[in-house]
């Protein structure tokens, strides 16, 4: 009897064990299922006959992927959607296939007030006019950009992340800003034989920012200006602060017919070596600059340590100096063989004059044997394992002020500092993603961090010296798949209570957390990502909720295992707290979102 009053006490708490796991079953199919009906595939030319009709079908986060052929339109790309050429070589983008022809127009427009970023990958862009034009934030990766006056035209608005594309010969400048307001990451680029300057600044100030807003340009190859490297221009009137930060680290910028970084006054686009005092911070590290007229001209509040300058026609510095007690200062850099190293500019210590940097080759044409062509290798401005600039950098500067650069120290070098100039001895020239379309457990990663606080890691290999050729390279095909899920299979098992067993497909997307997984509303922080089956050149975008959504303003893929994304969470007037999804897109179109992920606070 005793024992029948058990198994009859027992049968409920069977029952209530058994619906629990039902639930927890049903909704996992379900989290599955919205992970596979999230975002939508729409292919030119099978589905859609032209790529605009494409973009006015699709919905937020869906994929037009767009088969190889030249399509002569002019996009307006109005959603945030994931543009994509279905086949792309993301070592290489000199190699892509996919060709958007926008004639005497813009090419791709991108308009204001988008409250998440769209993405545009894996094309060849060219225009008589401008390439890209955007107002809104947006993702630009893999490209490469033809002909064109500005190729990328960032308006007020604008913002995002530009990185692993090739520009080539624009007709004005590569890369230009107008009035930046919001955060931007300029990295992994080769920007070669720009008419005018390869990056352009313009600091206007109607109106200025309302928060400091951080211009981040890292890693990039800029090379055969007519003009600048990098230009920043300064508007008329006395100097003042327009809240925008520049950090400038990892660059290589060589044969620019004026400076590699200029800086000009009153609203001059021409450079004529004024050295303008601008107030605005500018922040150069860890770069080297070969065979500029002028390494660096200007600044009132540049501090410039651990870099190279060599063979500058003119001054490897000019003019970059404040009133007393400012921050600006060029200290712990190798100046060689240039006309004069210095001229008016405040040096600081640890600075190494005469001494040959002993880079292992110097610039050749590449294969086809002619300058000013997409192969031109600058891949020998490595150091050798002699070279007297290794060891001799700093991990941290400490301005004038008081203001520690960067925030965190440098980290990841091989020997008792960091080596001078664009890369540590013994890292790899090829920065860019791996030729692999999966993901791999190694990946080739960014020898910084994401911003605010910046800790540059170099990626390091056994110290000997090889020489990478950048180009040409193999061509890698990429292809876009359908998202690939894993199934959830029920085996019942006695006594009569299931078991859930999931199957998952190789190398599996997956997001496992988020942390910090909430920040208040208009703050800015770093986010660590984890998962797994990461791939270099992954994107991260937050989504399902109501309002302004997080923008992500920088990306790390650590490894396969860990990406870092700095997060922005600016919102709106009368915004309320939001519990937002993350979406990790791999650069072959695979995908993972992790409901509820991040919360957004708003005080009450």
């Amino acid at each position: 009897m005793h024992e029948r009053q058990f198994k009859a006490s027992l049968l409920p708490i069977m029952v209530i064990i058994f619906c629990i796991l039902i639930i927890g079953v049903v909704a996992g199919v379900l989290a599955l299922n919205r992970q596979r009906q999230a975002a939508t595939v729409l292919r030119v030319p099978e589905d859609y006959p032209t790529i605009q009709a494409a973009i006015n079908a699709a919905g937020a986060a869906d994929i037009v992927q767009v088969q190889d052929g030249t399509y002569s339109e002019n996009l307006i790309l109005d959603r945030p959607i994931i543009l994509t050429a279905a086949s792309f070589d993301s070592v290489n983008p000199a190699n892509n296939t996919t060709v958007i022809e926008g004639g005497g127009g813009v090419a791709i427009t991108i308009p204001p007030n988008l409250t998440q970023m769209p993405t545009v990958r894996g094309f060849v862009i060219r225009s008589n006019n401008v390439g890209i034009q955007s107002s809104s934030p947006f993702i630009v990766e893999f490209n490469l950009f033809l002909a064109s006056s500005d190729q990328v035209h960032y308006q007020w608005g604008a913002g995002g992340a530009n990185r692993n594309n090739v520009y080539f010969k624009p007709g004005d400048d590569a890369i230009h800003l107008d009035n930046t307001d919001r955060p931007l990451l300029i990295e992994n680029n080769r920007i070669l034989y720009a008419t005018d300057d390869g990056i352009e600044v313009n600091l206007q100030d109607k109106p200025s920012p309302p928060a400091l807003v951080d211009v981040n340009i890292w890693n990039n190859m800029i090379i055969g200006s007519r003009e600048d490297g990098i230009q920043l221009i300064d508007y008329p009137g006395d100097p003042q602060n327009t809240n925008r930060r520049f950090v400038i680290i990892g660059n290589l910028i060589a044969n620019s017919q004026k400076a590699g970084i200029g800086l000009m006054p009153n609203a001059n686009p021409v450079e004529d070596f004024s050295g303008a005092d601008m107030v605005e911070p500018v922040r150069v590290f860890n770069n080297t600059f070969y065979g500029n007229s002028h390494g660096i001209s200007g600044g009132d509040d540049l501090v410039a340590f651990n870099n190279i300058i060599a063979n500058s026609v003119g001054r490897g510095v000019w003019r970059v100096q404040g009133p007393p007690g400012s921050n600006s200062v060029v200290a712990y850099t190798l100046f060689f063989n240039n006309a004069l190293d210095s001229d008016q500019s405040t040096l600081g210590a640890g600075n190494i004059t005469g001494q040959d940097p002993l880079f292992v080759a110097a610039p050749n044409p590449g294969a086809d044997g002619a300058w000013e062509t997409v192969d031109d290798d600058f891949s020998g401005l490595l150091l050798q394992s002699s070279s007297p600039a290794i060891d001799k950098g700093v991990t941290q500067y400490m301005a004038a002020s008081g203001e520690l650069i960067p925030a965190s120290p440098l980290t990841g070098f091989i020997g008792t500092a960091p080596d001078l100039g664009w890369r540590e001895f013994g890292s790899p020239i090829v920065i860019t993603p791996t030729a692999s379309p999966i993901p791999s457990p190694t990946l080739a990663v960014s020898p910084t961090a994401p911003t605010p606080t910046i800790t540059q890691t170099f990626t390091t290999v056994p110290p000997t010296a090889t020489v990478v050729t950048v180009t040409p390279l193999p061509t890698n095909t990429q292809v876009s798949p359908t998202p690939n899920l894993p199934t959830v299979t029920l085996t019942a098992t006695a006594p009569s209570v299931p078991t859930i067993t999931i199957t998952p497909t190789s190398a599996q997307l997956n997001i496992l957390s988020l942390t910090p997984n909430a920040a208040a509303a208009n703050t800015t922080v770093n986010v660590t990502v984890s998962g797994t089956a990461f791939a270099n050149g992954a994107i991260v975008r937050f989504e399902g909720a109501e309002g302004t959504a997080p923008q992500v303003t920088g990306i790390q893929v650590v490894n396969a295992n860990t990406i870092v994304i700095t997060v922005n969470t600016a919102v709106g007037t009368g915004a309320t707290t939001q519990v937002w999804d993350v979406r990790v897109t791999n650069p072959n179109n695979t995908f993972a979102v992790l409901p509820d992920a991040f919360t957004v606070t708003v005080a009450p």
